[in-house]
């Protein structure tokens, strides 16, 4: 069977996520969003601010942040946002994921257009207290 989105069970948007563990108030660890992202062709969007994420639509907010470049929006997409922080820091970021995985909190799901889509967000500084700089032994 094809690993398309409209292969997955279900009948609706909200099955379809949910058969692949992705559902509203669920936590995710970031990586695995990204793969499941990967290999059912759907678009991961992660917000920093909670009211945002909760309240806005990620149509419209794409309209409204067109001109904005990705890295200074209030929401990205999850491939732009481990690329930026691979880049900034290659080492030691793959080191804290892997110790402390990055979980992030579905907030819904979607279709824009013929494209489904999830919005998540990403934790508060005050709950990453263990994603600190990892022990690097020589």
């Amino acid at each position: 069977m094809s690993k398309t989105f409209e292969n997955l069970d279900g009948t609706s948007v909200a099955e379809r996520f949910a058969s692949i563990g992705i559902e509203a108030g669920a936590r995710i660890d970031i990586l695995d969003l990204q793969r499941l992202q990967r290999r059912y062709n759907f678009r991961a969007a992660v917000y920093f601010e909670e009211e945002m994420a909760r309240k806005n639509d990620l149509a419209a907010d794409d309209a409204e942040y067109a001109n904005v470049p990705e890295t200074e929006r209030p929401f990205v997409s999850v491939d732009a946002f481990l690329s930026f922080a691979r880049e900034f820091d290659p080492y030691s970021f793959e080191l804290r994921l892997k110790e402390c995985p990055l979980m992030i909190e579905i907030i819904g799901v979607g279709m824009i257009g013929a494209r489904p889509h999830v919005i998540g967000l990403m934790p508060f500084l005050d709950e990453l207290e263990t994603f600190e700089e990892p022990e690097i032994h020589k």
